[in-house]
């Protein structure tokens, strides 16, 4: 499983931080360890223009006995000039009984486990990323003096980490260079009683929102860094009916969203739908149910829990039900994310607005799709269309097709250019993938 994030260079300040703040030896963890206030902290080092602190939340109080939730900002003073004894009870409005220059903003926002906050500072003011958004700490700083970050883990928040940067996908290419094989084709770790020879072929629909890209066929989805999302939707090509199931396998997450997603399932018919794509609800998806077609969402079916190569489990219930399970029930019972007619078939989709940014589809197993013919052992799937020879390893970027072998591509590109033989588009750069 790929890290979370690279090793911090900024930790908590070790001499100035409040009553009931406890840090490890190392300082990068700080915790409240009693009440709810008194948890002002700073970090040991003066922060630079534009120099990122990224902070991870590490614990909640869920009992829902404090109230109020975290501060971020910065302070104009060292700490090493502050006095633990003269911190507040709350970095606002005041940090300590001195007469300090502090831009301090409280988050409101429902906070969750794992989520990473990055705040900053420039020209513009103070500002911190959250839910692939900036937001403003305050407009009006003196950015030329001398910055130490603060937090104070107030109300609800208990325990957070500083960490480097999220090790996020920025792009197609780093996509493929992180698995080192095609994505799509690696084996179940989870659900190892599953027979590959019951896989039957499924596919993403080929219409969806514009900040996703379709890989491998269709069965990889990625959702790109864009500064706004608007309409990150996508829809399986796959009538699930009773009695059906499918799998996915999450390959890459954005810890800086607090919630993972939405998954959801429709009676719409997609072609329907997607002729008049641009109808549907650009933020909210829960909108939908507004729409004259049975829709039902689930805001909660994925947790704060997932990580990187986790596997889910759908399963259509005769009794209408449809139930989800994550990684073969090793972290989290089996539980029921919708219910339906059992006699209509339900079209499944994702709305891409949170950790998930892509993961790609293992495939289902459906009693009301014809079962898929053993394979001719002569059969040549999975070989260099050229020579027939030499296993097909180049991934095309960005339709993710591969056709070719790395011995032949020169002979390929010579007479054809950079034109896909599969999808006839032309193709941008060229990936090298390993074959079991």
């Amino acid at each position: 499983m790929a890290k979370e994030s690279s090793s911090p260079t900024t930790y908590f300040h070790q001499k100035t931080f409040g009553q009931n703040i406890r840090l490890d030896n190392n300082s990068p963890r700080a915790t409240r360890n009693t009440s709810f206030d008194h948890g002002i902290t700073f970090t040991n080092k003066q922060i630079k223009i534009n120099e990122r602190i990224h902070m991870k939340i590490v614990d909640i109080d869920q009992s829902g006995q404090w109230l109020g939730s975290l501060a971020i900002g910065f302070i104009q003073t060292n700490p090493d000039n502050i006095q633990s004894r003269d911190l507040c009870k709350s970095a606002i409005p005041s940090i300590c009984q001195k007469t300090v220059v502090s831009y301090v903003k409280r988050i409101f926002d429902k906070l969750t486990r794992n989520t990473v906050i990055t705040f900053y500072y420039n020209q513009e003011g103070a500002f911190y990323m959250l839910d692939g958004k900036e937001q403003d700490i305050c407009k009006n700083i003196d950015f030329n003096s001398p910055m130490w970050g603060v937090i104070d883990l107030y109300g609800n928040v208990k325990s957070a980490i500083l960490v480097g940067p999220p090790n996020t996908i920025a792009d197609s290419r780093a996509f493929f260079i992180k698995y080192n094989q095609q994505p799509d084709q690696l084996p179940l770790q989870y659900f190892t009683k599953v027979n590959p020879a019951n896989l039957q072929p499924v596919t993403f629909h080929e219409v969806h929102g514009t900040e996703l890209d379709l890989y491998c066929q269709n069965a990889v989805v990625f959702r790109k860094n864009v500064r706004k999302l608007s309409r990150p939707y996508i829809f399986l090509d796959f009538p699930m009916k009773s009695g059906d199931e499918f799998y996915i396998r999450i390959l890459s997450l954005d810890f800086n969203y607090r919630t993972p997603g939405v998954i959801g399932f429709t009676t719409a018919q997609p072609s329907d739908i997607l002729n008049h794509f641009e109808r549907l609800p650009a933020e909210d998806p829960m909108a939908l149910c507004d729409r004259p077609e049975f829709w039902v969402l689930n805001e909660d079916a994925f947790d704060e829990t997932l990580n990187e190569l986790d596997e889910y489990h759908f399963s259509y219930e005769k009794n209408g039900d449809i139930s989800m399970s994550h990684n073969n029930g090793s972290k989290s019972p089996t539980k029921t994310i919708a219910c339906g007619d059992p006699s209509r078939p339900f079209y499944p989709f994702f709305f891409l607005n949170g950790r998930i940014m892509s993961f790609s589809l293992i495939g289902p197993i459906s009693v009301t799709r014809m079962k898929p013919t053993a394979p001719d052992p002569k059969d040549d799937a999975g070989l260099c269309q050229l020579c027939l020879d030499s296993p097909a390893n180049c991934v095309m970027i960005p339709c993710g097709h591969i056709f070719f072998c790395s011995d032949c591509r020169t002979d390929f590109e010579a007479k054809f250019k950079n034109n896909c033989p599969i999808c006839r588009l032309d193709y941008t750069d060229v990936i090298e993938i390993q074959n079991d």
